[in-house]
Order: structure tokens, then C-alpha cells, then sequence
């Protein structure tokens, strides 16, 4: 086991939920009833959910920008969440949702995000080599600013690798074809990503165990939604799934799952203790508004609530 939980959060940004509780008066004019706003990324969450748990042992490395990334910095402190920084030019991203909550539905906005420059990813690689513990885990979720390439990412996994880091990624697209190189610990990864990523049809369990052997995952871990995961290890498979699902404000549920994951892990639980409890994050982050919030108790009343079904490979 590693010495910590790094987790590299290379593109962050800024959250308002703004939230209409009743039918608009006036057409085309949405007015607020109240707003959520959070810093926001997949690092960022997990972070978050640490926090709610009371697990201190990780460090989440921001890449920050601008008036926006100042904003960001100013609420990591309030909230106490531990980070390093790195800053760049570029103007982080501001993220809105609207929810409807008359119509129970939300629709996102997601701005495009920094440019970040190839002397500026050659200064964060070499910030990463200094601030990256050996033999942790390094845990690389979400996103990456614009102008971050498959090789800029391939350097991390390599200078992890050096560092004899357990490598551990929630990411999609070329990034996620490029990481699955470097024999990740584990991937968790969302269903429909992963197809996009690795051009695949088929998703059974078959299909699953054959990714697993040829890019030598030790942990797959396929995430469906409200429909639940699907986990592989060596030889054992296992479905969670929610048995009551509370609602569609699932924003953030991903990353409130990994951390779970991550925190039963680092506790030392087994695999079903790890899955019950990540599965249960997952549906507790549905219960409020905004990505990664939920309440201890929310989160143990889920726990009955998960239905884990092993089968033999």
C-alpha cells in the first residue's frame, strides 16, 4: 500500500447550480431561487468526499489559473481541503447547472476550460517529479486543459512508475487509451466512455476480463449509472447496484463512488466493503444538490440499500 493518496486534478473549475424552484413567469428569463456554488473537477470531489469522511492522508494537486483559479484556491482553504498548486496564464473554467426543479431536470454547461502552454506542461511535469511521493498512490481523474496531449499525460504515468506509485485513473477519451499502457492498479471508468475510448461494442463480462488481461489492470471497474458497476479483479466478478434509486441529479456520483472506493481501500476493507460503501457514496450524492455533497448519515442510511452479486471467473 502506498504512503498516501496523491490525486492530480489537472483541470478544476468553478460550480454555480442555480436553482428554479417554480414555472418562470416571464419567458426566456430564469430567475434563481437560491444558487450552490463549489469548486468542482473529479480530483476536487474526491477530495471533498474525503473531508466528509474524515480521511486526511491524501493531496490534491490543482492546475490554476487566473482570477477564476484564485477563486478556486480561496475555497479549497475554506473548506479545508489539502492542496498543492500549480498556476498557469489561462483563465480556469466556470461551470453552470441549471436544475428545474419543477420538471425534475437540470441541464449543464461546461465552459471549454484553459489553454495551458508546452512550457507550462513542461514546468507541471517537473513540479509533479518534486511534489509526487514515492510509493503512493497516484490517483489521476478528470479532464486536462486544452493543449494537453496522450504523451504529456504518458510522462506522468512514466514518472509514477519511477516513483513505484500504484496508479489510479477515473479518465476518458486519448488520455484513458494512452494510461492503460502503464498497467494502471485500477480503472474506473463509466461505461459509455470506456466504449468511445477503446472503440468497443460489446461490454459482457467476457469482453471486460479480456481488456483487463491485455492491458494488465489489476482492478476494472465499469460504472453504468443508476444501473450500478461492474468490478473485475483476478478472478472474481462482482455487480452493485443501487436498489433504490433516489433521483437523476447524478452529477458528481462517479467521483463520489471512486472515493469511497478509495477511502475503504486505504482502511483496508475487502473488496464487497469497498463496493457496498463506494456504491453507496454514489447514491448519496444524489440526494443534494451540487457534486460531492451528502450528509454522513445520507450516506449510511444507502448502505442496506446495495445489492452485491459475486460470480466466478
Amino acid at each position: 500500500m502506498g504512503l498516501g493518496i496523491q490525486i492530480l486534478n489537472l483541470n478544476p473549475c468553478y460550480d454555480h447550480w442555480v436553482i428554479i424552484s417554480n414555472v418562470p413567469k416571464t419567458p426566456n428569463v430564469l430567475r434563481g431561487d437560491y444558487v450552490v456554488k463549489l469548486v468542482d473537477g473529479k480530483g476536487l470531489n474526491i477530495a471533498r468526499v474525503f473531508n466528509r469522511l474524515g480521511f486526511q492522508d491524501y493531496l490534491c494537486i490543482n492546475v490554476l489559473g487566473g482570477d477564476v483559479g484564485k477563486i478556486i484556491s480561496s475555497k479549497c482553504r475554506e473548506e479545508g481541503i489539502r492542496t498543492a498548486e500549480f498556476w498557469i496564464n489561462d483563465e480556469n473554467r466556470i461551470n453552470t447547472a441549471i436544475v428545474y426543479e419543477y420538471e425534475k431536470r437540470m441541464l449543464m454547461v461546461n465552459e471549454p476550460g484553459p489553454i495551458i502552454t508546452e512550457d507550462e506542461i513542461e514546468r507541471l511535469i517537473q513540479y509533479l517529479e518534486s511534489i509526487v511521493e514515492e510509493r503512493s498512490t497516484l490517483v489521476i481523474s478528470g479532464s486536462a486543459p486544452r493543449g494537453f496531449t496522450a504523451e504529456d499525460m504518458a510522462k506522468i504515468a512514466q514518472m509514477a512508475m519511477k516513483k513505484g506509485c500504484r496508479l489510479m485513473i477515473d479518465i476518458s477519451g486519448e488520455w484513458l487509451r494512452k494510461l492503460v499502457d502503464f498497467a494502471p492498479e485500477m480503472v474506473k471508468v463509466n461505461g459509455d466512455e470506456l466504449k468511445t475510448a477503446l472503440d468497443l461494442y460489446d461490454l459482457s463480462v467476457t469482453k471486460l476480463f479480456e481488456i483487463k488481461q491485455r492491458y494488465m489492470i489489476n482492478v476494472l471497474c465499469v460504472t453504468f449509472g443508476k444501473e450500478g458497476s461492474i468490478t473485475l479483479t483476478e478472478n472474481r466478478v462482482f455487480h452493485a447496484r443501487p436498489k433504490l434509486v433516489h433521483s437523476d441529479f447524478s452529477v458528481g456520483s462517479g467521483d463520489s463512488f471512486f472515493a469511497g472506493y478509495l477511502y475503504e481501500e486505504a482502511m483496508g476493507k475487502s473488496m464487497e466493503e469497498r463496493l457496498i460503501f463506494a456504491t453507496a457514496c454514489g447514491m448519496a450524492n444524489t440526494l443534494k444538490y451540487g457534486a460531492a455533497i451528502f450528509d454522513l448519515n445520507d450516506l449510511y442510511e444507502q448502505l442496506p440499500l446495495v445489492e452485491l452479486v459475486e460470480e466466478r471467473l
